[in-house]
């Protein structure tokens, strides 16, 4: 795959803005109730023009490149570095997610859950947003899994905390589902690193080498990234944190959960499962159409 480095810095300010404004929010008294539901909006705002900005500069004749590609060393003992990047698949997905927040954000003005804490509630919301936009933009498993993760934490505690009466039983329900595939995941994200040399997590290098892995190795890789991607879309039967997710959480986070939580476990298996493990996704193909078509 291609990469264009021109602009690189563009999508470091995209997914990292709203922490911005989650700085900003941990400086404001509880007293200053307008202004806490101020600066998430504000914040999100801020970062929807950076998105807009980056839709504008991408070449969309080039839309099967990386583009604004960066590549920094980050946990080098590891081998994992700082690469993100946006091609015509992601790109979609970067934006809707500021999109959401921002109106999310407009609407928790006027809207704020019974159990209040405008202030928590929007520090959460902003950084659901980092780790929406960062799993899309990610280039490196490691990086992946770390975005991949942040998004579960702010959206437990959403539902939790501001949920219907029985919040805790599916804030539960859905972090114990959730981590159960996050586990499996991992596993399969180790498994792939060291079977193909054990010398990047970078996507570029797995697209160049897991296709030379045996058959029986990239199904069982690929099993483990089926279940921690098919939680999240989810798929049967990983699926029935859902309802119970929905009903409970509060407007803001049903909202998120369905317009762009959801496309997670999606793009997973577009992005990394299916390129990656393409003879393990060969062999794993029936199985994902039965399930898919139960629902």
């Amino acid at each position: 795959m291609k990469t264009i480095t021109d602009q690189n810095w563009l999508l470091s300010v995209g997914t990292f803005l709203p922490l911005a404004g989650v700085v900003l929010m941990l400086f404001i008294r509880r007293t200053e109730d307008r202004l806490q539901r101020l600066v998430p909006i504000v914040a999100s705002g801020a970062t929807l023009v950076v998105g807009i900005y980056t839709l504008t500069q991408f070449d969309y004749d080039r839309a099967g490149a990386l583009q604004f590609y960066a590549n920094e060393n980050w946990i080098e003992v590891i081998h994992s570095n700082y690469a993100i990047g946006l091609d015509g698949i992601s790109l979609p997905l970067y934006v809707l997610s500021m999109l959401i927040t921002f109106l999310v954000s407009i609407y928790t003005y006027d809207n704020m859950p019974e159990a209040g804490n405008p202030k928590a509630f929007g520090i959460l919301t902003l950084v659901l947003q980092i780790g929406l936009a960062g799993t899309f933009v990610a280039q490196d498993l490691v990086l992946f899994f770390v975005f991949f993760e942040v998004v579960l934490l702010p959206m437990y505690f959403m539902i939790g905390v501001w949920g219907g009466e029985q919040r805790q039983y599916a804030s539960l329900k859905f972090f114990l589902y959730t981590m159960f595939g996050s586990a499996l995941m991992l596993v399969s994200i180790l498994a792939l690193f060291f079977q193909t040399g054990g010398e990047s997590f970078g996507f570029l290098h797995f697209l160049d080498q897991a296709g030379s892995l045996d058959r029986d190795t990239q199904v069982w890789i690929f099993a483990g990234f089926f279940v921690g991607f098919a939680v999240k879309v989810p798929m049967f039967p990983f699926h029935t944190w859902l309802p119970d997710a929905h009903t409970q959480a509060p407007t803001q986070g049903s909202v998120i959960l369905a317009a762009i939580m959801l496309k997670l476990g999606t793009y997973g298996f577009v992005r990394i499962a299916i390129p990656f493990l393409p003879n393990g996704a060969k062999e794993w193909m029936p199985v994902v159409a039965i399930l898919a078509v139960i629902g």
